[in-house]
């Protein structure tokens, strides 16, 4: 039986392999991570994959429609298998986490320019910058032992 990553990659003409299928499988289970990241979670289970064989294919991927790129200002380069709709991100300022966000209402508005010059829109990047929840409980202030008796 044929796997979804294989029927998306047959789809793309791409041919099936090793690295393209580990490289689909890491990024379903770990969206936005970077490209070292996907080094490391590929040869977890293929010691032999090269660092130049992960590059490539995302590469591939991303040239396929497979995967997408993307890199919030300032972050490096992160890579996520959800590319069948127009979502957005919303990005740790302290940390970099990112999180994926739905369009706010109805479909896609986000599709809809003000002003479009002419341009057939058929993608909107909108990226959303904030602290996440652990990064704000770290920066809480946190009452002292010390502090608390003295007046």
């Amino acid at each position: 039986m044929m796997s979804d990553f294989e029927a998306q990659l047959r789809a793309a003409s791409l041919r099936v392999t090793r690295p393209r299928l580990a490289v689909l499988a890491a990024l379903r289970d770990h969206p936005h991570v970077g490209t070292d990241a996907v080094i490391e979670l590929v040869r977890a289970d293929h010691p032999t994959v090269s660092h130049q064989a992960v590059y490539d294919v995302l590469r591939v991927l991303t040239d396929a429609g497979l995967v997408r790129r993307i890199q919030p200002a300032g972050a490096t380069a992160r890579y996520e298998s959800r590319i069948a709709d127009n979502h957005h991100h919303v990005v740790c300022r302290s940390c970099g986490a990112i999180a994926d966000v739905d369009c706010a209402v109805g479909h896609a508005p986000c599709l809809t320019a003000s002003g479009d010059h002419g341009f057939t829109v058929d993608e909107a990047e909108v990226v959303y910058w904030g602290t996440c929840p652990e990064c704000a409980t770290e920066r809480t202030p946190q009452r002292s032992a010390s502090s608390e008796g003295s007046t």
